[in-house]
C-alpha cells in the first residue's frame, strides 16, 4: 500500500496489531488475522519506493506479498468506482523496472495468489474485475501516455471487444517483477474510487476531457472492501 495511514486502516482489520517500524514513507505493523500473523507495510507513491519496501521485506523473510492500493478510474466504462480489480499482469510503463531486466520480461502476478483474491471476492460477494494493468510514473503525465494505448486498441478489428486494459497505477509491476525474480509470490488488488476514464471513448472523442472525481464514502467503503479481499486471501495462502 502507498498511504503510511492505510497501515492502521489494515490493523482494524487484526488482533493484537503493533506498529514496529516507522521510517520516511515506510510504516510496519504487525498483527493477527483469524490466526495467521499479517505485517502490513506501507512503500510510498510510485516503483522506487516500492521496490525498496519488496526487497526489504524479502530479505526479512516474506514469502507472500499482496499490493493494495487504489487506482482511481477504471480504463473500461462499465467498471464504476466501488468496484474491486484483481491483475493478472501489469504493462511495465515504468523506468524502475528496467533497473532489473529488460522490456520484454512480462510483469505477472502470482496464480496462486490470484485466484486466492478472486475466490476470496466471490466468498465475499464483492464485485471484481480481473485482467491487465498499467503501471506507469508520473502522477502528472501526459494524457497522450495514456491516449496512446487507447489508439492501439482502436482498430476496426478489435472494436467489439471489451478495452483489455482495465486500470492504471503506479506500483503493480515492480512488484511483480522482484516477485518473479526473487521467487516468492506476489498479487495486488485495487480499489476504483473515481468515475471510468474510458479508452476508446478518449480515442472517438478527440476532444473529450475525462474528469474523474472521487467521493471520500465510496473511497473509504472500497478500501475497507480491498483490505478484507486481501486478507481472506492470506488466510489460504
Amino acid at each position: 500500500m502507498g498511504d503510511p495511514k492505510r497501515v492502521g486502516l489494515v490493523g482494524s482489520f487484526l488482533e493484537k496489531f503493533n506498529i514496529i517500524a516507522k521510517n520516511r514513507e515506510f510504516r510496519l505493523g504487525v498483527g493477527i488475522y483469524k490466526g495467521k500473523e499479517i505485517l502490513a507495510c506501507s512503500a510510498g507513491i510510485g516503483c522506487p519506493s516500492t521496490a525498496i519496501a519488496v526487497e526489504e521485506l524479502i530479505n526479512a523473510g516474506a514469502k507472500t506479498i499482496i499490493r493494495i492500493g487504489t487506482c482511481g478510474g477504471a480504463w473500461r466504462s462499465d467498471i464504476s468506482a466501488g468496484s474491486l480489480i484483481i491483475p493478472t499482469s501489469s504493462i511495465r510503463d515504468e523506468g524502475a523496472s528496467l533497473e532489473y531486466i529488460p522490456q520484454g520480461f512480462p510483469a505477472v502476478a502470482d496464480i496462486d495468489v490470484t485466484n486466492a483474491l478472486m475466490a476470496s471476492a466471490d466468498k465475499l460477494k464483492f464485485k471484481k474485475f480481473v485482467g491487465i494493468n498499467r503501471t506507469h510514473d508520473a502522477f502528472y503525465g501526459s494524457q497522450k501516455t495514456i491516449t496512446k494505448w487507447g489508439l492501439y486498441l482502436a482498430e476496426k478489428r478489435w472494436q467489439k471487444s471489451d478495452t483489455p486494459i482495465l486500470s492504471s497505477e503506479m506500483e503493480c509491476s515492480i512488484l511483480f517483477v522482484i516477485a518473479s525474480l526473487r521467487n516468492v509470490k506476489a498479487g495486488a488488488i485495487l480499489a476504483v474510487n473515481s468515475n471510468p476514464e474510458p479508452l476508446k471513448e478518449r480515442v472517438a472523442n478527440k476532444k473529450l476531457l475525462v474528469i474523474t472525481e472521487s467521493n471520500e464514502k465510496v473511497t473509504r467503503k472500497t478500501v475497507e472492501k480491498m483490505i478484507e479481499v486481501a486478507l481472506e486471501a492470506m488466510t489460504v495462502l
